[in-house]
């Protein structure tokens, strides 16, 4: 492909990197030690491995740091556990001195990715996606360094695109290389399923956007494979050297056989309470934590390998592996005195439920601080308070129907009333909903 169809006017700040390529220690990383290093968090290498080292080598001859892109649409408002993978390896870049950009879809947003689809996205408008990216930039900033990060949103170049301009685009784009990416490819292929123009565009435009901002690597999940490589074909249009793909393994969810995934409903939210990620992370299925700990921390994979090996002798708790993974996942997204927190937290309710008999513990405990009233406030008050009923009628259903504990006692009495000194760091579970640690204000 050759001539460009369309000028990008975006500013990509290449002047400004003339600095020397060191990592945040300012020494001077090897590319055998940045390799092995990207390597823990990738799938594949995109054409292959030496073509990676090649463009380190020359970045470290020039001086010059990669510009290593990572596109994420705002389709819902949380960042899952899943997303952080290849964030982890933009920041691994970002560590060893190259420029971090991260790209916010907010115009392909409104057209939805078809990777790993069965039916077409439902449309979004604008204003739905862009209340979903106003809290997308403080969560990738609990893995990524933003104050050295490049923010950009693909709107800035997306939406003054032409339509003769699309039209040159397509020029350089067959019908049969559309279809050989596999979720268009499976799709014909059905006749129950049908393919519609505008999902087409999406990798057309996800490629512009490697050519709007000269990317030397772009990162992203193996289901975007395809979508990365027409990055590599737009920014020859564009005459630019082909940038590098380098995709991430799909976490799978906690449980079952479906990867991680906010249509799935089976995730964990980069943005959740603290209290809820660690009881959430403690439902995970036992042969998933070698993943997890590979994946989404950063413990050292042998000692990893001498955990789990403890694990499946028989001489190791695997309860106690879990709460190390769950704890090392809390921390890095918020801190270590959270983590150690939470962990405590999820210890006490854990041994009260074992006293009381009850249930397994929750999987969706949720951490909420209410405002306890004086001596003899109704528990149906602090229910509602609380946020686990919507009003003082729901919550007395929830006691007449042995719904609500506190201190892991059921309460029988729709009008119960605190006594003195009752509330102070007590635990309120209401049904399947989470306990909530009621403190005074």
């Amino acid at each position: 492909m050759t001539g460009a169809a369309y000028t990008f006017q975006h500013c990509n700040n290449r002047d400004k990197e003339s600095e020397a390529l060191t990592d945040t220690a300012g020494r001077t990383p090897t590319v055998e030690e940045q390799l092995s290093a990207i390597r823990r968090g990738s799938e594949k290498i995109l054409p292959n491995e030496d073509a990676l080292r090649e463009r380190l080598e020359r970045a470290a001859a020039e001086g010059r740091p990669l510009r290593v892109k990572l596109g994420i649409d705002p389709t819902y408002v949380d960042i899952t556990l899943g997303h952080t993978i290849p964030l982890r390896n933009l920041r691994r870049f970002q560590k060893f001195g190259h420029q971090a950009v991260l790209l916010i879809g907010d115009y392909t947003a409104t057209v939805g990715d078809p990777s790993g689809r069965s039916k077409a996205r439902p449309p979004l408008t604008h204003e739905e996606v862009l209340a979903n990216a106003a809290t997308y930039r403080e969560q990738a900033g609990k893995i990524l360094d933003l104050e050295r990060a490049e923010v950009v949103y693909n709107s800035e170049w997306l939406q003054r695109l032409t339509f003769r301009e699309l039209i040159g685009i397509g020029s350089h784009i067959s019908v049969k290389q559309m279809l050989h990416g596999e979720y268009f490819g499976r799709r014909f292929e059905d006749p129950d399923q049908t393919i519609y123009l505008h999902e087409m565009f999406y990798p057309v435009m996800q490629g512009i956007d490697s050519a709007a901002i000269h990317a030397d690597v772009e990162l992203g999940g193996t289901d975007q494979e395809f979508n990365c490589l027409m990055g590599r074909d737009m920014q020859r249009l564009h005459n630019q050297a082909p940038q590098i793909v380098v995709t991430s393994p799909l976490l799978l969810g906690l449980t079952g056989p479906e990867k991680m995934s906010k249509s799935m409903s089976n995730f964990i939210g980069v943005s959740w309470p603290p209290q809820e990620q660690f009881n959430r992370l403690m439902t995970l299925a036992d042969d998933r934590m070698a993943e997890y700990f590979r994946l989404v921390t950063n413990t050292p994979l042998d000692e990893v390998g001498l955990m789990l090996d403890a694990v499946r002798s028989g001489e190791a708790d695997p309860r106690e592996a879990k709460k190390r993974l769950a704890y090392e996942i809390v921390a890095e997204l918020n801190d270590a005195e959270t983590a150690h927190r939470v962990a405590e937290e999820y210890e006490r309710y854990a041994q009260l439920r074992r006293v009381g008999g009850g249930a397994d513990l929750p999987s969706n405990i949720r951490e909420a601080r209410v405002t306890v009233a004086t001596e003899g406030a109704r528990v149906t008050a602090l229910i509602v308070e609380a946020g686990l009923a919507k009003s003082n009628g729901e919550a007395k259903r929830l006691i007449r129907q042995g719904g609500v504990r506190l201190r892991g006692d059921l309460l029988g009495e729709e009008n119960a009333a605190l006594g003195p000194g009752e509330a102070e760091g007590a635990l309120l579970q209401v049904g399947a909903r989470p306990p909530v640690v009621l403190r005074e204000a």
